[in-house]
């Protein structure tokens, strides 16, 4: 019978192979080391070999243009040679008359807490990372218990968690994705396996553990979903996606440099979702147009305390830079309904998804709102960024995030610190409300976005991280669609911009639907790029119009 695990976050993608489970120095170690001299030289040639081999797959990124992931490589072979952690071993072994390694771990884990508190927000941030460190220093020591180079072909590695170099070691396609029981959406590992197409599902919990070695999967990176042993039915559904996968990577890759447009010529703007610096790297390799939709909760989560001006600054301009030009949709803070964070103090909610979350909490708590707008207006220096407000319900929200922009510019002004002040401000249609009122919104917004993952939940009245109930009540029925081609109208008539942000931007059968309501920008996961883009370059206008008269069921 199938397990069903789900999971905590995810890298696109679907693959299905056996489980092959990786446990990387999983010795335990009691002996007391007798000569601690000779004990902290093998240390200390241990920390060099591991710096060396960080510092390389940094200069290895950095060759592909891969700054920001060199920089996480670069960080850890500093932390991996901190004299503070050699003495903190050395005293550690000399006072507890215990082994080296288990001084490290001690040590370790002693750092994890100490690194919180540094003054450089990066660090500070990746505290979780430190792990990695006491992993590359005991593979130094004692050399992995099974090497990733020596998996099986076409396995799905099944792990507690992977540090970033092993994820990065697995872009060469030796296996077929991985599984691991900890990690987050925000952690380096999944960041990366992102940037590097790897499929994934992290963060399935202790049950990922008892999966036995050679049990049949399948992941669906899409849905963060990982079935094991699946019945015949499922397996052979998903094999169908695999070879349709595949046959789309030998025809699709041409498509990537070209601009979005319909078989008969009219244009079609296609953008990417990204919810960290290091992807907008990616989204550029997959064919993205610009960023239409830059999530920031990355730097709120995972934390002790919010980000501060200069650390959101640093990531607004990577990304802008990174895109050379072209647009850069930066969402404000979207904290709250399934997203909490402990340091803001929300209240608890029964529920949460129609209390403080989105631009409300940015009400609550201008002073977040503030600093974040700053750090917006310094980084559009450097390119094109346009700021998206989420979770809007009335025209008064807009107004008053507008006058909260005004009042940044001025203090930037004072403090002669460059910014732009001419940023285009842009509005999520995803309440019933919004889109109700979309000629309204339209006074006062430079452009709509339409987040359907939301707007579909709330006119469906079906939780969106239901897996029972979201299935049933799918992002592509007749009510939400009839609520964009009624946003689409009320924009048009306004020349207002549309762009659909939701995942139904990057369904191929959804898309040409989308654009024959009248959506002219779509923006999706950068591993979507290429199939809409194709499926568009199929498609005539008038055919989509005709498709989304029949669906929608109105005139148009």
């Amino acid at each position: 019978m199938a397990i069903y695990l789900r999971g905590a976050g995810s890298s696109p993608g679907v693959a299905l192979g056996r489980a092959v489970h990786y446990l990387p120095n999983s010795h335990a170690w009691h002996t007391v080391d007798a000569d601690i001299d000779a004990a902290m030289a093998r240390f200390t040639t241990a920390q060099a070999m591991a710096a060396s081999q960080l510092r390389t797959l940094a200069s290895l990124l950095r060759e592909e243009g891969r700054t920001e992931e060199a920089r996480i490589f670069d960080t850890h072979s500093l932390l991996v040679e901190d004299e503070t952690l050699t003495q903190d071993v050395e005293r550690r072994m000399r006072e507890g008359r215990i082994s080296l390694e288990q001084a490290l771990i001690t040590a370790i884990d002693a750092l994890r807490e100490t690194i919180s508190a540094i003054e450089d927000p990066y660090l500070r941030e990746r505290s979780s990372d430190i792990d990695s460190v006491r992993r590359a220093i005991l593979t130094a020591l004692h050399g992995e218990t099974r090497r990733i180079h020596d998996l099986p072909i076409g396995a799905i590695l099944v792990t507690n968690d992977l540090t970033p170099a092993e994820a990065v070691s697995l872009r060469e396609g030796r296996v077929a994705g991985f599984a691991t029981a900890e990690g987050g959406p925000t952690s380096h590992t999944t960041i990366l396996a992102r940037a590097f197409g790897i499929p994934a599902v992290v963060g399935l919990g202790a049950a990922t553990l008892a999966i036995p070695d050679g049990a049949p999967l399948v992941l669906d990176g899409y849905t963060g979903l990982l079935i094991v042993d699946p019945d015949a039915f499922e397996w052979s559904s998903y094999e169908r996606r695999v070879s349709g996968s595949i046959a789309a990577r030998i025809r699709q890759p041409p498509l990537r440099d070209q601009p979005g447009r319909m078989a008969s010529g009219e244009p079609v703007t296609i953008w990417a979702n990204i919810s960290h610096p290091l992807e907008a790297r990616s989204a550029l390799e997959q064919g993205a147009e610009g960023i239409g939709l830059f999530r920031t909760e990355f730097l709120f989560l995972g934390r002790n305390a919010p980000p501060d001006e200069n650390e959101q600054y640093e990531a607004y301009r990577t990304v802008v830079e990174t895109m050379e030009g072209r647009p850069v949709i930066i969402r404000t803070l979207d904290i709250g309904g399934d997203k909490r964070v402990d340091y803001l103090d929300l209240p608890h909610e029964l529920n949460p998804s129609l209390g403080i979350r989105g631009l409300r909490l940015s009400m609550r708590r201008p002073d977040l709102f503030q600093t974040q707008i700053r750090a917006m207006l310094r980084a559009a220096v450097h390119g094109d960024l346009r700021i998206l407000l989420p979770m809007v319900t009335t025209p008064d929200e807009v107004i008053w995030a507008r006058e909260q922009i005004r009042s940044a510019a001025g203090s930037l002004a004072q403090e002669d610190i460059p910014y732009r002040a001419d940023i285009p401000v842009g509005v999520m249609i995803e309440t019933p409300a919004a889109a109700l009122t979309a000629d309204l919104l339209a006074r006062e917004a430079a452009f709509f976005s339409i987040g359907t993952n939301d707007l579909a939940q709330y006119v469906l009245a079906a939780d969106r991280t239901s897996a029972d109930v979201s299935a049933r009540y799918p992002q592509n029925a007749t009510a939400v669609l009839r609520l964009i081609a009624q946003t689409v109208g009320a924009a048009v008539r306004a020349h207002v911009q549309v762009c659909v942000c939701g995942e139904i931007a990057g369904v191929p059968d959804v898309a040409p639907l989308l654009i024959g309501l009248g959506v002219g920008q779509l923006s999706m996961n950068p591993s979507s790029i290429a199939a809409i883009k194709e499926r568009l370059s199929e498609t005539v206008m008038t055919q989509a119009q005709a498709t989304a008269r029949s669906v929608v069921h109105i005139y148009l």
